[in-house]
């Protein structure tokens, strides 16, 4: 890996600090202009700006420029292709979803730089902490004592950093878009509630405290002026997002949340979707380290980099990955001023995967000849129906606890990787905003396919819930078919032991 820069040299390395946070708005709320705070505008009345110029100062960096060094090249087919450019009607769209996903990473990371300080503290004092490398689960932060986090019915936590992303994603769009819908996983209801004002203080402290440290790309988002606006935002997230026609931001402000909380891999996930179809697809990954050799189709790519878990870069910004239906997949490190200079990811040049040896002995899982994208600790899915596809070879798998970090694995790894999401339960139905945004990004940068397991192209027009799709298969497009065929007659023995059972 390259070694770091100074701060100085490097924008990526500034620490991502509540106090630097602040410095990004260059004025707090009461100095800030009147005709700034106005333009910050809750629903359709705020005009939309026009597309950035290519020319123009300070937006250079406009999504999917051709990374220096990399030729384009022809799509590969299965959705994949990086060389082509994006629908000219999309760039504007994809160049504000970027931005605002950029800044929602600011405010996540400051958050986490506080509540590492924290856990620094407590382990000093003899505490229990929040080390890395423990069990994660999603049941494990249930409470908090310090207003910074609560817990869902589903008793999985929600910090104030989920609620600032997702009110600072909202304002950021609607701005741009006001006609376009939103689907967030977050609501305002609990910091509505008197008992949690402590943790309303802190998002609403946190929310307008983040900015992009450059005013020409901040201001062409918008930001709530008040608490009753933010609030306000964070409810446009409860669309039911079936309107045919309609166009939807879906997103998960924080995704791996668990993991967040205790400095590992995290993911801000945003995703245009209309008719069912995805547009767009932002993701944003603010402890993974860029690294030009991580790209694949990069020159000098290394092929044994794999994302770990608890690898985490905690005073950088980390990177994001993008792309746009039928116009490729880029990755770029970010900062926390305009967007930087993007690579095309191609994985069309790695090596065609084999999904099982030809050697390959009876010990040997069905695809033990491919390397497995999986958590061992998510309570809704059975990883030992996995570790049966993959044999022996699944205990050298890629153990993420974040859905979208697994797919940021999927398309910064080689091709041989293969996510399979077997649900423990018969009547599972996943929500939309894990599992939308990230699938574009997969099959945009090289050839590959993404279907539930009974081999379904997943379609995002149904709500909240995916009710017609049940589990997901991730693959390269050459290993696919033999993934499929691996899953459904493990699914058909399944069936048939229930039968029997059924029937004693």
């Amino acid at each position: 890996m390259s070694s770091r820069r100074s701060e100085r040299e490097d924008p990526r390395r500034r620490p991502a600090d509540p106090a630097s946070v602040q410095r990004h708005t260059g004025a707090t709320a009461r100095e800030r202009p009147d005709s700034a705070r106005n333009a910050r505008a809750l629903g359709p009345t705020t005009p939309n700006r026009p597309p950035p110029s290519p020319t123009t100062s300070g937006t250079t960096n406009l999504p999917l420029r051709p990374a220096s060094g990399v030729a384009p090249r022809p799509s590969s087919g299965g959705g994949g292709g990086a060389s082509r450019p994006p629908p000219a009607k999309l760039v504007y769209e994809l160049h504000i979803a970027e931005l605002a996903v950029q800044r929602a990473a600011l405010a996540t990371k400051a958050v986490l730089a506080k509540l590492h300080r924290s856990s620094s503290s407590s382990s000093k004092r003899g505490g229990s902490g929040g080390g890395s490398g423990g069990p994660i689960s999603q049941y494990q932060h249930s409470s908090s004592n310090n207003s910074t986090s609560l817990a869902k019915q589903d008793d999985s936590p929600v910090t104030i950093a989920d609620f600032a992303a997702q009110a600072l994603l909202i304002s950021g769009l609607a701005k741009a878009f006001p006609d376009d819908g939103f689907l967030g996983e977050e609501d305002a209801s609990a910091l509505r509630d008197p008992k949690n004002k402590d943790m309303l203080a802190k998002v609403w402290e946190l929310v307008d405290r983040t900015s992009l440290r450059d005013a020409r790309s901040e201001a062409k988002l918008g930001k709530p002026r008040d608490v009753k606006e933010m609030l306000a935002f964070l409810d446009r997230g409860q669309e039911d997002g079936k309107r045919r026609g309609r166009r939807y931001w879906v997103m998960d402000p924080v995704d791996g949340t668990s993991a967040f909380m205790k400095g590992g891999q995290y993911a801000i996930a945003l995703a245009l979707v209309q008719d069912g179809v995805e547009l767009i697809g932002v993701l944003a990954c603010p402890n993974l380290r860029f690294e030009p050799t991580m790209v694949p189709g990069a020159p000098g790519q290394r092929r044994d980099w794999m994302i770990q878990e608890f690898e985490a870069d905690l005073e950088g910004y980390g990177l994001m990955l993008a792309a746009v239906k039928a116009g490729g997949a880029t990755v770029r490190p970010m900062g926390d001023g305009p967007l930087l200079k993007s690579m095309r990811v191609d994985r069309s040049r790695g090596a065609t995967p084999v999904a099982r040896s030809r050697d390959a002995g009876r010990a040997e899982g069905p695809l033990g000849g491919l390397h497995f994208v999986d958590s061992k600790n998510s309570p809704k899915t059975l990883w030992t129906k996995v570790q049966h596809l993959a044999g022996p070879s699944y205990y050298s798998a890629t153990q993420l606890y974040s859905s979208h970090m697994r797919y940021a694995a999927m398309v910064l790894g080689a091709r041989d990787f293969v996510q399979v999401r077997w649900p423990n339960k018969l009547d599972a139905k996943w929500s939309i905003w894990d599992h939308v945004g990230s699938p574009l990004i997969y099959t945009e940068s090289g050839p590959g396919t993404v279907t539930d397991m009974h081999g379904r192209p997943i379609k995002y027009d149904e709500g909240h819930k995916l009710k017609s799709y049940w589990g997901i298969i991730t693959a390269d497009a050459s290993v696919y078919k033999d993934v499929l065929a691996a899953v459904q007659e493990a699914l058909a023995q399944d069936s048939k032991g229930r039968e029997r059972s059924s029937r004693r």
